[in-house]
């Protein structure tokens, strides 16, 4: 199911677009404001519908920090102004659609349409499969079920190199010369104290452990 999330502050369009949107069989993501929006930036989102006219801020601010994110998260502006300077700055920004009020809920609906078939590469082709969870390395997180796990970088680090060599046994030596790089001193046993911890993260993500050598990932 794909998640679109919807940035509009006039709450009589926001419900009927959701509605609309919602009979694609899609997930919608309802933001009143920026600031509710900017919770969302964390969130998978395959397509984002922003105004640009917001109650705490400008849409063209979430659009610069949606794209630097990820630059390939498809984004549609939505404007009442109409006039031409809005939809210029938009696309100098990054926006990859522009629609101006007043227009039919199914108009909106094919331009995701369109977005969507037109982008599903690009937006996949840094995601990759592990067991139950979603990793996406553009923007180094990890989700389940479209929410984002609490995943450090450096545990990110280490669910990327085993879920890249699934089922090889994988010494703690080998682990610390890729992860922690060639100049730590510390002890081994570091990386068993990650592991606990992605261990209770991640259930799912099965980290089996092979005594007096180190660890083997089997998804």
């Amino acid at each position: 199911m794909k998640t679109i999330c919807l940035v509009e502050d006039e709450q009589d369009l926001l419900q009927i677009l959701s509605v609309y949107l919602k009979k694609n069989d899609w997930k919608v993501l309802s933001c009143s404001n920026l600031q509710e929006a900017s919770e969302q930036l964390h969130t998978h989102v395959d397509c984002w519908v922003v105004d640009i006219m917001l109650p705490d801020g400008s849409g063209f601010e979430l659009l610069k920090e949606i794209k630097a994110i990820n630059e390939n998260t498809p984004v549609i502006l939505i404007s009442a102004r109409g006039e031409s300077i809005d939809r210029v700055i938009g696309f100098e920004i990054g926006c990859d659609d522009y629609i101006t009020k007043p227009f039919l809920p199914a108009e909106l609906v094919l331009r995701i349409k369109k977005i969507l078939q037109t982008k599903p590469q690009t937006a996949a082709a840094n995601l990759l499969a592990i067991g139950p969870y979603i990793m996406d390395e553009s923007r180094r997180m990890i989700m389940k079920d479209h929410q984002e796990l609490d995943i450090t970088s450096r545990e990110f680090d280490i669910i990327r190199f085993f879920a890249k060599h699934n089922h090889a046994a994988i010494p703690r030596e080998l682990l610390l010369q890729q992860i922690w790089g060639d100049d730590y001193f510390g002890s081994e046993r570091v990386v068993d104290n990650y592991i606990k911890r992605i261990r209770q993260k991640m259930p799912d993500f099965h980290i089996e452990t092979i005594y007096g050598f180190g660890y083997r990932c089997n998804l």
